[in-house]
């Protein structure tokens, strides 16, 4: 049975430079003439540029190519294909990326990938989605690029696109359900992908945040790396919801150790106070490396014990520089690594607080209260913590949400809404069965939870 593959047509001349036709073209003609030549121009070799004569989705629509050897003039451009239809005056013409497109094919996601078509399909103007029909392929993915004739050039390949379908829990079955529901299609003008894809953020948004926390965007027994001697601090996962402030990180441990104690900023400020801290600015090899050099070594003493990875190396400061210094005797181990954490007047050992700040690039650590000893190397450090709603760039992206369906009758309300002026009222019945569905999700996600309290008596032993 054939595959149908269908691509959309519509991103082609979405935000491209456009003119007009300053007069009526017939069928053959080899020039046209247009309101504007800005942004058209003949390169000196594999030159011309794509063009789309019409609106996408209509009749006589088509895609050309410009003249590769004459540049356009004020008022004319020539074309390397000849019309095939007849256009009015005033018809648009948009400078385009693409004029063919190319379907592959592997037997998972990250396999390799093989084309399917001897040569890639020209793109149809007059459709807003160009199909091919594969009759040779079971099962496996399929990946869509465009390519265009002038350079040879390809585009980035899309999303895997399942020879099943997409899930029920996908994206694009959850826009393709309201879509169904309403006997409605994409258009390029108002009901576009990009606007369902901003709608159904929308309601994934304000599920998110009301009131409580999402049971199954609790994460338990993550792995966020391994423990470094020396380190003091490592990055949090890039997904924890509001990672300025640790209200969401409810555990860190390192390896099969208790949780750490949270403590606040000010108290981690006092265990660090009279402790230089930077980082080697450049690599250190055991018996070789005759000074070391920090980042920035300005709050260290002038004959400082330099403690990195594990090692005491005891250095005077040289004469003059503020970041350099003479070893005077060598650490244990062969050698450190540029970007290792540098103290002084540190003890290592096992982290037993921690609290949590964004630095100044903008990243979330979690801190320690002391740098991590070598005991420890290795071993997995876990956080349990809360995830944010993770915005979807794909149709092919799966929803965490336990029952995505009720996104559905909010997509059709904004589908409708959008289609009305905007006139549609909050007691229209798909608004407030998305209310209804969305408070009865909310009301699921606690029935049945068991609360526990443990005492924390460790602190006893």
């Amino acid at each position: 049975m054939p595959k149908t593959i269908y691509v959309n047509n519509s991103v082609l001349p979405k935000d491209k430079k456009f003119t007009f036709l300053t007069g009526d073209v017939v069928a053959g003609a080899a020039s046209v003439g247009v309101q504007s030549t800005i942004g058209f121009h003949s390169l000196s070799t594999s030159s011309g540029q794509v063009i789309l004569i019409g609106e996408l989705g209509q009749e006589r629509s088509e895609i050309l190519r410009t003249e590769k050897d004459t540049a356009p003039t004020g008022t004319g451009i020539g074309l390397e294909d000849v019309l095939r239809f007849d256009h009015p005056q005033d018809t648009k013409i948009y400078i385009i990326d693409w004029n063919r497109f190319e379907v592959q094919h592997a037997t998972t996601v990250t396999g390799t990938k093989t084309t399917l078509m001897a040569y890639p399909e020209f793109l149809q103007a007059d459709q807003l989605e160009s199909i091919y029909r594969d009759t040779s392929k079971t099962s496996g993915y399929y990946f869509i690029r465009f390519n265009e004739t002038i350079g040879s050039t390809n585009s980035d390949f899309s999303d895997a696109i399942p020879y099943a379908g997409f899930g029920d829990n996908t994206v694009h079955a959850i826009k393709q359900k309201a879509l169904n529901d309403l006997n409605e299609e994409l258009d390029d003008k108002l009901i576009t992908d990009e606007y369902l894809n901003k709608c159904l953020w929308e309601a994934r948004r304000e599920y998110h945040q009301a009131p409580g926390k999402r049971p199954f965007r609790r994460r338990y027994n993550y792995d966020i790396g391994n423990a470094l001697t020396g380190s003091f601090r490592i990055e949090l996962p890039s997904d924890v919801e509001k990672p300025f402030t640790a209200e969401n990180v409810y555990g860190v441990r390192i390896g099969t150790e208790r949780n750490m104690d949270y403590y606040g900023k000010k108290e981690w400020d006092f265990d660090w106070r009279n402790i230089p801290r930077s980082y080697l600015d450049h690599a250190y090899t055991r018996g070789t490396s005759t000074s070391i050099w920090l980042a920035n070594g300005r709050d260290f003493s002038g004959s400082p014990t330099i403690m990195v990875e594990g090692m005491n190396i005891g250095c005077t400061r040289i004469t003059g520089e503020q970041n350099s210094f003479t070893i005077t005797s060598h650490g244990s181990y062969p050698s450190a690594s540029i970007g290792s954490d540098a103290y002084e007047n540190v003890s290592w050992g096992l982290p037993t607080k921690f609290t949590v700040w964004v630095d100044i690039g903008g990243s979330a650590y979690v801190y320690f209260n002391r740098p991590i000893s070598t005991t420890y190397i290795n071993q997995n450090i876990y956080a349990d913590y809360y995830r944010t709603v993770v915005d979807f760039d794909s149709d092919a992206d799966v929803l965490d949400e336990p029952d995505p369906d009720i996104f559905v009758p909010y997509l059709r309300y904004k589908i409708r809404n959008k289609k009305a002026n905007g006139t549609l009222p909050l007691t229209d019945s798909d608004y407030q069965e998305w209310l209804l569905r969305k408070g009865n999700a909310l009301n699921k996600e606690y029935l049945g939870v068991e609360v526990n309290f443990i005492p924390d008596i460790d602190h006893l032993e």
